[in-house]
């Protein structure tokens, strides 16, 4: 096999960038909004009583994407991106979580909607980044209910019949193993639920659930007329065995089993959760009736990923490693994915590093990570035959970077949070990676420097050698 690749990426491969409601949209109390389980905790953890917050507060403001959808639809037209995946709020459209929807809110979205339409790029809409609104919390015990399936296919019906004529790509929800296992197991995220293991599994029951009504309902109701896609954002590590023995393989299978197949499995094989999550947990462990299976299987209509740092990483409980090591090997995910769940279409919707959040504009380290998963990406399209037909970098704009607040950034550009304007200033990433060095052409569409037009895998207008396979 060569020892370098000079290659390019498919024609017509997706190349975009994405941001969170809660992350970056603040405004958190105009246009009618509701509370969310996000709001709610941050308050909490930011205010102890009798004092004040001595800086931002969670996603309050944060970068303001509300009040700027002209400026950040700016950014994405000066990285020519083809897509912009963005996380639709779900107490900004239904403050109750229940009918009748925010008008303002469902203006909103229809406004940024009409924006990136102007500009050519593709949307693709998450309904459920992480920010349950705080009504549904109050009232049923979120996610730990099994009324919330229910809800949430009301609130999906109501996004796509409003929405759905523009989106061709729908995902349910972002992560549901970290909303079921540190918002309702271990407690450390919203709605900060410490219910131990076996309401943590509950809450991912449930989840799984909420996912497959909303994809029924997408084909049966909608797609013949809007002929998009649905699927799910599922987030995974790598693990690899200490030393190369059978027993240390088959607990870095487990490894990924109790992270990724949890709900991968359900969802592309067929509707049960992983044997070994079945024979190790016991009682702790829902069941699914033979119905529920069917239902169940089958409901994605591509595989969405992400991977980076803070969801792949530092959120991934240490006992889930099974005593085995955490790798970011990218393609060896890709390649596991592949192989695991029947050569499935993948779409790469999160991925990057960080920086510190003193960091202003010089991002050299974010730079070489984006670089070598870009690379591991095109390395397993055309070495492992891995069909990836989509790119997203995480983020578009610096934001509210969930339990780690503002001391990391992952933007592609700078925002100062407390300034008044909140401008979008071009980080090296996108000085030296989508324009030829200088700010004046940083607005060339993905070239020279790294990828031009979603094909070639370009450094400094040269195509690339990548490093050893």
């Amino acid at each position: 096999m060569a020892l370098f690749l000079h290659d390019t990426f498919p024609d017509g491969f997706l190349w975009g960038a994405g941001s969170a409601a809660y992350q970056t949209e603040g405004g958190w109390r105009q246009g009618g909004k509701g509370a969310s389980v996000w709001d709610t905790f941050a308050h909490r953890l930011a205010t102890p009583p009798g004092s004040s917050p001595p800086g931002p507060v969670g996603g309050d403001v944060s970068s303001d994407s509300y009040n700027n959808l002209f400026r950040d639809a700016e950014g994405l037209r000066r990285l020519g991106v083809s897509h912009y995946r963005f996380s639709l709020s779900w107490a900004r459209l239904m403050p109750n979580g229940t009918a009748p929807p925010n008008l303002a809110g469902l203006a909103h979205y229809g406004r940024l909607l009409a924006l990136l339409r102007e500009l050519g790029v593709e949307p693709v809409v998450t309904l459920y980044h992480w920010d349950l609104p705080q009504a549904l919390q109050d009232a049923f015990g979120g996610w730990a209910s099994p009324v919330l399936p229910r809800l949430f296919r009301d609130y999906a019906e109501l996004c796509f019949r409003y929405f759905g004529g523009q989106v061709r790509y729908w995902l349910t929800m972002d992560n549901p193993y970290v909303v079921a296992w540190h918002g309702y197991g271990t407690g450390r995220l919203p709605p900060g639920v410490r219910g131990g293991p076996r309401l943590g599994y509950l809450a991912a029951h449930h989840l799984l659930q909420a996912h497959a009504k909303v994809w029924h309902l997408y084909n049966d109701h909608f797609r013949p007329a809007q002929r998009g896609k649905v699927s799910i954002a599922l987030s995974s590590h790598w693990i690899k065995p200490q030393r190369m023995t059978e027993k240390n393989i088959k607990e870095c299978q487990k490894s990924l089993d109790f992270v990724l197949g949890w709900f991968a499995k359900p969802i592309f094989i067929d509707g049960d959760y992983p044997e070994s999550m079945r024979s190790n947990l016991s009682s702790l462990l829902p069941e699914f009736s033979e119905a529920e299976k069917k239902y169940i299987k089958a409901t994605a209509d591509f595989f969405a990923l992400s991977f980076g740092a803070t969801l792949s990483f530092q959120l991934l409980d240490s006992h889930m490693k099974f005593q085995q090591l955490e790798s970011i090997s990218l393609r060896q995910l890709l390649y596991w994915i592949k192989s695991e769940y029947n050569n499935p279409q993948i779409f790469l919707v999160e991925n990057s590093w960080f920086v510190s959040g003193t960091t202003k504009r010089d991002d050299a380290k974010y730079i070489y990570y984006l670089k070598k998963f870009i690379m591991e990406t095109l390395k397993a399209i055309r070495y492992d035959g891995v069909n990836v037909f989509g790119y997203t970098v995480w983020s578009l704009l610096d934001g509210f970077e969930w339990h780690r607040g503002y001391s990391i950034r992952r933007g592609l550009f700078y925002v100062d949070f407390q300034s008044h304007d909140k401008k979008l200033v071009p980080k090296s990433s996108v000085l030296k990676m989508y324009g030829n060095g200088k700010e004046s052409d940083a607005h060339l569409p993905w070239t020279p420097s790294l990828i031009s037009y979603g094909k070639s895998v370009l450094f400094k207008g040269k195509s690339i050698k990548s490093a050893k396979l």
